[in-house]
This record gives structure tokens, C-alpha cells and sequence, in this order.
């Protein structure tokens, strides 16, 4: 639409190129960095399930026959094994049913604007997504004004470019405050989108008259901070993984070796008497 209205399709398509290129390697960095967590979610997911279907069942068996109560996390991790047993076809149909609502759920207007805010908020990846967005964002406001779009019509073009719902309505916000009289700065403030950095960027641009410049250098700002995230994307993904195995097996070696400890306690104190 803004090659349409200022005629300036070759390098409107040539911008195009440079973007898509772009996302490509960004898509392809993220698979390779996430490929190795990938790997330990799922080797996990498939070792809790062969622990609870026939580990715990056994160790749950070798308990019953000690005839004393059990330590509570023993109790825990045999309820849970026993419900993950018997109700696991329910298991099944419930997590389908909830992956399909809320999959329902996001396609509608609502849903989706949620949805778009909370991915900005997810630990990790959030701020990928967020700087990424802003980059989409800012190289297509610089074009449009480069361009000699009006500001007005510039930001409602921009914000349809964003595909998120919620920093859409940021930048629509923008625009009407604009068409209020207001300054690009406040209302790129009142949005809470941006950084100081980029919002000292948007003075400078709106005092000098050189918004397409500052613009485009915001946009390549947001590009090189989301390539270097993506480079340690794996290194931020790797210490949570091992706290979450770690976690889980401090569960189950308490669960399943407390009771043989008391066991071997009342043995020794037997033997003392």
C-alpha cells in the first residue's frame, strides 16, 4: 500500500526483500537454538511417563507391604501415578479439548489482542518477540515517511504490518493522538512500547525533521538486539531446563528412597533394642 500511494514500488519491494530475508535467518537461528531444549523436553516428557506407568506402580507395591504410613511426597507421587494410570485415555481427550478451545479461543478478536499481549510478557522468548515486532514496525513507519506519507495515514498503514493485536492498538493509540494535535514523542510514551533509547531517538528525529532517518536506525537497532538474543537464546533456555530436572528428580529419589530410609532407621533401631 505504500509503493501504491508514493510510487515508489521498486524500493517498497527491494525493503521487502531485506525483511523477509531477514526473518528467514531469524526463523532458521531460533530452530537450530531451540532444537537441543526440544530434544531434553521431549526425552523428559517420555521418561515421567514410563516412571509414573510402571516405576512408581512397582516401588507403590513394595510400600504397601511395609504396612506404615508413608512419607507425604511418597503419597503424592503414588496418588499421581495412579490417576496418570487409570485416567490417562481422559488425560488424553481433556488436553486435546483444552488445546482446541484455546486454539478457538485466540482466532477470535479477544482472544488474539490476549493472546499477542502475553507473548509479550513469556520469559525468554517475550522480548525476542517484542523487539521484533518494533523492527517491523519502525522500518515500515521510515519508509512510509521517507515516502512522504502523512504521519497519520503512515501509522494506520504501519499498524496492520505488526501482526500482533495488542502493539497494533499501541500504534493506533499513536495515531489518534497525533490526529489530537499531540507530538510523535508523547505519544510514543503513552504507548509504554518503547524503550528510553528509541524514545530519545524519536526527539531527536521529530526536532531535526528527520523522523525516516532515526526511524530506520531504530529499526536496525532492533534487528542487531534480536540476532544477538537469538544467538543465546539456547544459553538462556539451558539453565531452566536443568533446574526443572533437577527439580523433578530431587521429587522422585525423596519420594521413592525416603521410605526405604525410615525402613532401614526401624531395622537399626531393632537391632539396637
Amino acid at each position: 500500500r505504500v509503493g501504491e500511494i508514493t510510487g515508489l514500488l521498486d524500493e517498497v519491494f527491494m525493503r521487502l526483500y531485506e525483511f523477509f530475508a531477514f526473518e528467514k535467518k531469524i526463523r532458521e537461528d531460533i530452530r537450530a537454538a531451540l532444537r537441543y531444549p526440544t530434544m531434553v523436553i521431549i526425552a523428559l516428557s517420555i521418561a515421567m511417563c514410563i516412571v509414573n506407568i510402571f516405576v512408581i506402580p512397582a516401588f507403590g507395591k513394595m510400600f504397601a507391604s511395609f504396612k506404615s504410613e508413608l512419607p507425604l511426597m511418597t503419597r503424592i507421587l503414588i496418588a499421581t501415578s495412579d490417576v496418570f494410570v487409570g485416567y490417562w485415555p481422559l488425560m488424553i481427550v481433556g488436553a486435546v479439548a483444552l488445546v482446541t478451545a484455546a486454539r478457538l479461543y485466540v482466532r477470535s478478536e479477544d482472544g488474539r489482542f490476549t493472546w499477542d499481549g502475553l507473548k509479550l510478557r513469556l520469559p525468554v522468548v517475550g522480548p525476542l518477540i517484542h523487539k521484533a515486532t518494533l523492527a517491523r514496525f519502525s522500518r515500515g513507519f521510515a519508509l512510509a515517511a521517507k515516502s512522504g506519507v502523512p504521519i497519520v495515514q503512515g501509522l494506520a498503514i504501519v499498524a496492520e504490518v505488526v501482526e500482533n493485536a495488542y502493539l497494533e492498538s499501541r500504534i493506533l493509540q499513536m495515531r489518534d493522538g497525533i490526529e489530537r494535535g499531540e507530538s510523535i514523542l508523547r505519544t510514543a510514551v503513552a504507548t509504554g512500547v518503547f524503550s528510553p533509547v528509541v524514545l530519545q531517538m524519536v526527539a531527536v528525529g521529530e526536532e531535526t525533521g528527520e523522523i525516516d532517518q532515526l526511524m530506520s536506525e531504530i529499526a536496525d537497532m532492533y534487528e542487531r538486539e534480536v540476532a544477538l538474543e537469538v544467538e543465546g537464546l539456547g544459553a538462556k533456555a539451558e539453565p531452566i531446563l536443568l533446574v526443572c530436572m533437577g527439580v523433578l528428580v530431587l521429587i522422585l529419589a525423596l519420594g521413592v528412597f525416603m521410605p526405604m530410609w525410615d525402613m532401614a532407621s526401624a531395622a537399626r533401631g531393632g537391632r539396637a533394642r
